[in-house]
């Protein structure tokens, strides 16, 4: 389920090897792929095109081609893994105390729930706060006092059975106070509602002008990453904002920041704040939306040396001339 689902398309969710809101239940694109064709830069037609989810025959060829940007080959074809559609979804927004019982919480109700946890959506408590205030038209449905929030969401194949299951689990972990309060959907358009809420992101043009970041990076670093980089904004623009929020089931959290100047030099700025402290925790400069044009100065802070020089080589081999979408990621 893809933030930019009006718009996205199977190319370009193959060329970034994209991500969205259920990624802890069916994986990257990557995940979903089970092969494809390409057109190499010398007008080489690589058709592998197989439908078998296990196939160890040499390379995995199509992994080349998924999330490169097309810079290696322009991908034409592709052999989609399908799913079964759900029969049973069920979806509650949860308060919780700490960010202790943030990371457990995500470990017990993905046991109590069966394998059946679709999204592990969080807000910290300032985007809460942002897409439940005028002018956005989204009401709370839990107070604003904690500092965090969770979407869960499960789907399942028996909508009663699920549904009892759900608040049974999300009973237990209020009475063993690893949440505060609860609001449980009992009907499609609450379901939809508390999802709206989630994806209201454009709320965030108020404190234009603003930069979109997408980070991951391990659980345990996240509290403390999030802190330095809060503490270092409002060090040098006192009244900055940072929204975060984020698929932190699968270590993924979008940051938005404005700090009221958008000029190049304060861009560069916020995000020298932004990926710099990702470099001691092993983090992602991009968890979802590849590199392009606006991180490629910022690629080694998640690829070193070997690696980058390893896509040089696989880039030279392919596209000797550099034809292929020129530019992106080096």
């Amino acid at each position: 389920d893809l933030g930019a689902r009006g718009s996205a398309t199977i190319g370009g969710n193959v060329a970034t090897n994209a991500g969205g809101n259920r990624v802890i239940r069916y994986g990257m694109m990557r995940e979903n792929v089970l092969g494809l064709e390409a057109v190499l830069a010398d007008g080489t037609v690589v058709s592998s095109l197989h439908p078998m989810i296990k196939n160890n025959t040499g390379y995995d060829l199509k992994q080349l081609f998924i999330g490169s940007e097309g810079t290696l080959g322009i991908v034409t074809r592709v052999v989609l893994r399908l799913r079964q559609l759900p029969r049973s979804q069920n979806v509650a927004f949860v308060a919780v105390p700490d960010f202790q019982n943030l990371t457990d919480l995500l470990g017990r109700i993905d046991a109590a729930l069966g394998g059946t946890l679709s999204a592990y959506e969080v807000m910290w408590r300032e985007y809460y706060e942002l897409v439940t205030s005028e002018p956005a038209t989204n009401r709370k449905p839990v107070s604003t006092d904690a500092p965090y929030y969770v979407l869960i969401e499960s789907l399942g194949s028996d909508q009663a059975a699920d549904e009892a299951r759900f608040e049974a689990a999300l009973e237990e972990m209020f009475e063993a106070g690893v949440i505060i309060d609860a609001a449980i959907a009992k009907s499609q358009a609450e379901r939809d509602a508390i999802w709206a809420m989630r994806d209201d992101v454009g709320q965030n043009a108020r404190h234009a002008p603003i930069q979109a970041f997408d980070v991951s990076l391990r659980l345990d670093d996240m509290e403390a990453y999030i802190a330095e980089v809060n503490d270092a904004l409002r060090t040098r623009w006192p009244e900055a904002t940072n929204m975060v929020f984020g698929h932190l089931g699968d270590g993924n959290l979008h940051l938005i920041t404005g700090v009221g100047d958008g000029s190049a030099d304060a861009r560069h700025a916020v995000e020298e704040v932004i990926y710099e402290r990702l470099r001691p925790r092993g983090g992602s400069v991009s968890a979802e939306h590849g590199i392009g044009l606006e991180k490629k100065p910022w690629l080694s802070v998640s690829r070193s040396e070997p690696e980058i020089a390893l896509m040089r080589t696989l880039k030279q081999a392919l596209d000797p001339k550099g034809i292929l979408n020129p530019g992106k990621v080096f």
